[in-house]
């Protein structure tokens, strides 16, 4: 075979080019820190790596909403809790109202205090979230969810939904609750119907919430004293007689229509209750009853009003407390999560570092064997272009 002198040099800068090639991927790869620099370096380990570094983005995305999550339930927790407080203080406030000693005067500056504590209830259900949206008010955050005065009474703007964010790739979690499920579905003792004692009642009897014993129809009812131990009930809905001439006694439960009630203490002729359909109230026509009756003519039907007004308060923080309940529930769950997607990044982590990065002590080795290879790849070149029949013409 015939060698040409081209073909020496061709050959020997192609090896050289080779060796250099080899040499400078090295140098890369210790200057990055990553055994693959490009995906030619290893397609299946920078295909894989692509894979978990979009798992590792998205579990990021993930935590991100669950801090978002903790920022909004956290927040609607604190306005939970002085929500309790402030009724806890009116229960209490309500209750010193019903002493012996107390006056008229004692009486006004109890409902002067609680008026204040109604404006204070209005402002924490039209609370504020860190970006300034209303908390209670469903979607729609801009909106102020509750207007309305003590004398005009408050209602409700906001709708019924529940803000949510993704927290992990099969939960969705509600942030907030709307301000009607907190404070204007107040669920009644029996869930169906309330009961209540007319304002103008002498006697000192009282009416508990009822109960619900059978097939109740939802039609309004209307117990009256004929005299003071007979008792009539009227479906005032249709204006049929129900009861006629019904023996009472003070703590005996009367039954009529499916439902159940029982009243207690001394009524007076023509003393009359109430039954009607609804099995919930709200806080705010609670508290402004409560206040209505402190500033007006003490007596008997104040008695009834004030506590059929702590069983509506003590039913308003049951519910608050269960709304509570279920944030506390959704804090402790948002934290298992945050752990859980710590762990995951850590994890998604050493699966990249395992398919990227570099081995330092191998890639060391590597880089001494190169340059010896480049190094002797350049010799030869040498050595093979220095080799010419002139030099031994003399």
């Amino acid at each position: 075979m015939r060698i040409s002198t081209q073909m020496l040099y061709d050959s020997g800068t192609s090896r050289m080019m080779d060796r250099s090639s080899d040499l400078l991927k090295i140098q890369n790869q210790m200057a990055t820190g990553r055994r693959v620099v490009t995906p030619s370096d290893d397609p299946i380990a920078a295909s894989s790596a692509l894979l978990v570094t979009q798992a590792k983005d998205i579990n990021t995305q993930f935590m991100a909403n669950q801090g978002a999550a903790k920022d909004a339930l956290s927040s609607m927790e604190g306005k939970l809790d002085s929500v309790n407080d402030l009724l806890i203080y009116v229960k209490q406030r309500a209750i010193q109202s019903n002493v012996g000693t107390m006056t008229p005067a004692d009486r006004q500056a109890i409902a002067t205090d609680i008026r204040a504590r109604f404006d204070e209830l209005t402002a924490l259900a039209n609370s504020n979230d860190a970006l300034g949206g209303y908390i209670f008010a469903g979607y729609q955050s801009d909106t102020q969810p509750f207007v309305g005065t003590l004398s005009s009474g408050v209602s409700y703007v906001g709708d019924q939904g529940a803000r949510t964010l993704q927290v992990s790739s099969s939960r969705v979690m509600p942030v907030t609750n709307s301000g009607s499920e907190i404070f204007m579905e107040i669920p009644g003792v029996n869930g169906e119907f309330s009961t209540s004692a007319l304002n103008s009642n002498t006697g000192t009897a009282t009416i508990d919430g009822g109960s619900v014993t059978g097939s109740y129809t939802g039609d309004q009812y209307k117990i009256t004293f004929s005299a003071p131990g007979t008792y009539d009930v009227v479906d005032t809905t249709t204006g049929a007689s129900v009861v006629s001439g019904g023996s009472y006694t003070s703590g005996q439960p009367i039954s009529f229509a499916g439902i159940q009630v029982t009243i207690s203490g001394n009524p007076a002729t023509s003393d009359s209750f109430s039954v009607a359909p609804g099995g919930s109230t709200d806080i705010f026509s609670t508290m402004k009853n409560l206040i209505s009756g402190l500033e007006g003519p003490q007596g008997a039907s104040f008695d009834s009003l004030l506590a059929q007004s702590l069983t509506r308060l003590d039913a308003s923080q049951e519910n608050v407390l269960r709304v509570t309940s279920s944030v506390g529930s959704r804090l402790n769950e948002n934290e298992s999560l945050e752990s859980i997607g710590s762990q995951a990044n850590v994890q998604y982590q050493a699966t990249y570092s395992r398919l990227i990065d570099l081995d330092y002590a191998q890639a060391s080795s590597d880089l001494m064997q190169k340059s010896t290879a480049l190094e002797a790849a350049q010799k030869a070149f040498l050595k093979t272009t220095g080799l010419s029949l002139f030099n031994y013409i003399s």
